[in-house]
């Protein structure tokens, strides 16, 4: 991932992007930006992007710092930086910070709960929170929560820091949606205890398993509000640690799901539409390319009994320059797929063009997750009921708006297929059925075929008899 694959944002228009100017202005606080940079994830982050956007945040930060009363940071987590030595960015950026600022200046960052947390990124942070919900319909609200909790830090400064404790749990975002068990009574449990004076906030960090990093692992996070409560709080963290890790095996798939032709029948045989297969192996949101053919190659040799069927999408810059050479209703003969391997293989069709949408790129967090689409050119594969959107970046559709930017109705569909694991939070209420295509690729659901060198061992369920005890823990 280099410099054009990011959206870059400054100055008032970071701000306005970030929806929480509303939380300072109403405490008398002024913001001063410094950059926005948001990507879709595919692969590792060039050390020469990832030098750019640090080198503006850090210049920025110096030539304000006779002002800075405060930070507030918005990170993923799980930022992999090809060439760094830490890997994560946002390990490197926190100690880069805490060097030009010192070790009391307030900080506060908003998390993705799949991002990976070790007691030296929370030893140089006060405030450390991800959201609860997976799908994530909780994060503007969290870093909302965040920005008033950084707020209060700061008109009542005290002595805070972060109690983290870190499980040799491994757990992919699709076994641990929050309405289901374990996480719900983990979540209940975060929630009671942030209703007690004595903890300023609480979150569960599931983390991020598809890089090989000393950092993976479940963590768990409770801030005492004072340092006369960190006993309780201490007490509170061992207590939600013991039921994370007993309840580790509740972690699981849940809806239907199955191996790539499993999930077609079950959509086949599904009476009410719009159905959707996610394509799990090749999950744009989290880290998939977009480039993987073999769940299309499946639907195409199917009997899909006749129902009009979307593939959303398929990554291919040259098919998609090829395609733009050719009007609206034109038959053409293209190969699609990138053809790098067995799993992003070129499948030869002949298609008719149904219509053409130029790019309509959308930043900023109060904007619905993922709005970004970009060119995009819809084609039917001739005798057959299956259309597909090709598209020269991955995408992951997941919301009314990107369908329709690309010239489609998601409802005129009986079945779409995305390249998701779990089904956004805006597609759920759009959607009478769904299930997960249990595909190969760059996410692939079974962690088990995933070879890991530098986590920590034992590790569950890598060892099945993992005992209990903390890989890291600041207690």
């Amino acid at each position: 991932m280099d410099r054009n694959t990011f959206s870059f944002l400054y100055g008032q228009n970071m701000i306005d992007a970030m929806g929480i100017e509303h939380i300072f202005q109403k405490h008398d606080i002024e913001l001063i930006p410094s950059i926005y940079a948001r990507h879709r994830p595919f692969g590792m982050i060039e050390l020469e992007t990832y030098e750019y956007i640090k080198k503006t945040m850090l210049d920025s930060l110096k030539s304000h710092l006779h002002e800075i009363d405060g930070i507030y940071l918005h990170f993923h987590g799980a930022s992999g930086v090809d060439g760094l030595d830490c890997v994560s960015g946002e390990h490197d950026l926190i100690k880069e910070i805490r060097k030009i600022v010192g070790n009391y200046m307030p900080i506060a960052m908003t998390m993705d709960p799949h991002g990976n947390i070790t007691h030296e990124l929370t030893d140089r942070c006060n405030i450390v929170r991800c959201y609860r919900e997976s799908p994530h319909s909780d994060a503007h609200q969290t870093a909302e929560t965040v920005a008033e909790k950084l707020c209060q830090l700061m008109e009542n400064r005290r002595f805070m820091k972060p109690l983290m404790v870190k499980l040799p749990i491994l757990i992919g975002g699709e076994m641990s949606q929050s309405k289901y068990e374990p996480v719900v009574s983990i979540n209940q449990f975060l929630d009671r205890m942030e209703q007690d004076p004595r903890v300023f906030s609480s979150s569960f960090h599931v983390g991020y398993i598809r890089h090989d990093d000393d950092k993976l692992g479940v963590a768990l996070v409770v801030i005492p509000n004072t340092p006369n409560d960190i006993d309780y709080c201490r007490m509170k963290l061992l207590e939600l640690s013991d039921m994370v890790f007993s309840r580790r095996k509740e972690f699981t798939f849940r809806n239907a799901f199955g191996k790539i032709d499993e999930s077609i029948k079950q959509a086949v045989e599904y009476q009410e539409k719009t159905v959707v297969i996610t394509d799990s192996g090749d999950n744009c949101g989290a880290g998939g390319s977009g480039e993987c053919t073999q769940t299309l190659s499946h639907l195409l040799k199917a009997d899909l009994k006749g129902k009009k069927t979307l593939v959303a999408g398929i990554n291919d810059p040259s098919t998609l320059d090829l395609l733009k050479d050719h009007e609206v209703g034109e038959i053409v003969h293209i190969d699609l797929g990138s053809n790098r391997d067995e799993l992003t293989a070129a499948i030869p069709m002949d298609v008719k063009i149904l219509g053409k949408a130029q790019a309509n790129d959308g930043v900023g967090f109060p904007i619905k997750h993922g709005n970004i689409v970009g060119d995009a050119i819809v084609v039917e594969v001739l005798n057959t009921t299956v259309s597909i959107i090709v598209v020269g970046h991955n995408v992951q559709y997941g919301n009314m708006e990107q369908f329709e930017s690309a010239g489609v109705s998601f409802h005129d569909y009986d079945i779409v297929v995305v390249k998701m694991g779990y089904l956004d939070t805006y597609l759920i209420p759009e959607t009478s059925f769904h299930t997960m295509a249990l595909s190969l690729g760059p996410t692939i659901q079974n962690t088990g075929n995933l070879d890991y060198k530098k986590i920590a061992r034992p590790m569950w369920p890598k060892d099945e008899d993992t005992p209990y005890y903390f890989i890291d823990q600041s207690l």
